[in-house]
């Protein structure tokens, strides 16, 4: 090659990559508008107890098939027994064709935000990667809950390469032994292959100088796990997780209340919570690290509740909501098709995509019930014993562990602090 073409060479990888740099640039600030003009539709929803626009998050379960029977499984727990999901409904998944057509739906009202979980796990889906390319396609925010077993390297380079944004790692565990107790189809080596892929993945990323997708540690706390949350900062950090959060095992009646929290459980996770700022300040000394410890004040507020004994970790802050919102931000859609308002709605479905479209679920007469129900919160209307996880017990209502609680907060606060001059900038940026 010629001193010339080499420089040609040079000028238009130049002038190639700056071109993407400015196209990528203007397409995230439309996209923030976009994202912009969807909180206003969704914010003067709210205020004027009307919908102008669909969910701000949309959780999806793409199949109810799981490999995993984690103990504190509200589908798969062997602990369950004739309260397990039904043989018949853990066949069940969506199909490709439906996905797409309710990814599209979702585009088209101006969902921002989706979300994996489920009865089962996202990776036994047979086209889950058709699927998370169709939404990163749609600038859609990727996220989701797995238990990260069955993730390899060729499905960990995958994941970088179709940026897909976070990945929440159900672990429930910082060790090999603690993680075999609480999942009994597993052993000590699936935590250690699991650690080996964690590493892969943060290894790729560095040498691709990318920063997704970003990895979370989620922990459910039950009696098996409860001595090892200072542990699980260590672990996170150790492999340069983005963020952890800590939930109080929620229990089904009769069947998984063994793996309750007693007082004095609870009070030992309190005490090694409230010391834990000097772990992670060392930590981020150590492994000059940031974590994103999610969720704190609310899992220790749930540690200190009254009725924590009951395993009602939600009572004493949802007293002080006026509202629930979720019938304006969210919705989830099940592994059969059936669409529920929140996340403990099993019991009353507003819809089935395979007879609606979510459209015409998300305006339709259920949902608007929900909306009625919820925005004017009365906690004794019979309504609310419909919701929790126990299909078989009424009467749980939401106060047992409201999982829609930490965005209803956030909403509840941003709405609290609308002034005149914000509310009727609202109207303007719903219109536009």
């Amino acid at each position: 090659m010629t001193y010339k073409n080499k420089i040609l060479q040079t000028t238009n990888k130049y002038f190639l990559e700056n071109s993407k740099k400015t196209k990528r640039k203007t397409y995230n600030m439309k996209n923030k508008i976009k994202s912009l003009k969807q909180q206003a539709k969704i914010a003067q929803g709210i205020l004027d107890k009307k919908v102008y626009t669909g969910p701000w998050s949309v959780q999806i379960d793409l199949t109810n098939k799981c490999n995993n029977d984690c103990i504190a499984c509200w589908c798969h727990s062997p602990l369950l027994g004739d309260k397990a999901m039904k043989p018949e409904i853990k066949k069940k998944f969506l199909t490709y064709e439906t996905v797409i057509k309710l990814i599209d739906d979702l585009d088209e009202l101006g969902v921002k935000d989706i979300y994996f979980t489920g009865g089962g796990e996202p990776f036994m889906h047979p086209r889950i990667f058709d699927i998370m390319k169709h939404i990163k396609s749609k600038a859609i925010h990727l996220d989701m809950s797995t238990n990260f077993t069955l993730i390899n390297e060729k499905i960990a380079d995958q994941l970088i390469e179709l940026h897909v944004d976070h990945m929440n790692l159900s672990l429930w565990s910082a060790t090999p032994k603690t993680y075999a107790k609480q999942h009994p189809n597993k052993n000590k080596n699936t935590f250690r292959r699991m650690e080996e892929m964690i590493e892969y993945i943060n290894k790729r990323k560095k040498e691709k100088k990318l920063l997704k997708p970003e990895l979370g540690m989620y922990n459910v706390i039950t009696i098996h796990n409860y001595e090892e949350v200072n542990k699980m900062i260590d672990f996170a950090f150790k492999h340069r997780m983005h963020d952890i959060d800590f939930t109080p095992v929620d229990t089904v009646p009769d069947r998984t209340g063994i793996l309750k929290l007693n007082k004095k459980h609870r009070k030992i996770i309190t005490d090694k919570i409230n010391a834990m700022p000097k772990q992670i300040e060392a930590l981020e000394k150590t492994y000059n690290h940031k974590l994103e410890f999610r969720n704190h004040h609310s899992f220790l507020r749930r540690m200190q509740n009254p009725d924590a004994d009951s395993a009602n970790y939600d009572s004493d802050i949802l007293d002080s909501l006026p509202s629930c919102y979720a019938g304006w931000t969210f919705a989830r859609v099940l592994a059969t098709g059936e669409v529920n308002s929140c996340l403990k709605s099993f019991k009353i479905p507003v819809g089935n995509i395979y007879e609606q479209s979510f459209k015409d679920i998300w305006f339709g007469k259920k949902q608007r019930c929900f909306r009625k129900h919820t925005i004017d919160y009365d906690k004794n209307n019979p309504y609310f014993d419909n919701i929790g996880n126990d299909r078989s017990i009424k009467k749980q209502g939401c106060y047992k562990c409201c999982d829609n609680l930490g965005f209803n907060l956030l909403v509840h606060e941003k709405i609290s602090k609308l002034n005149p001059v914000k509310k009727q900038l609202l109207k303007i940026g719903r219109v536009i």
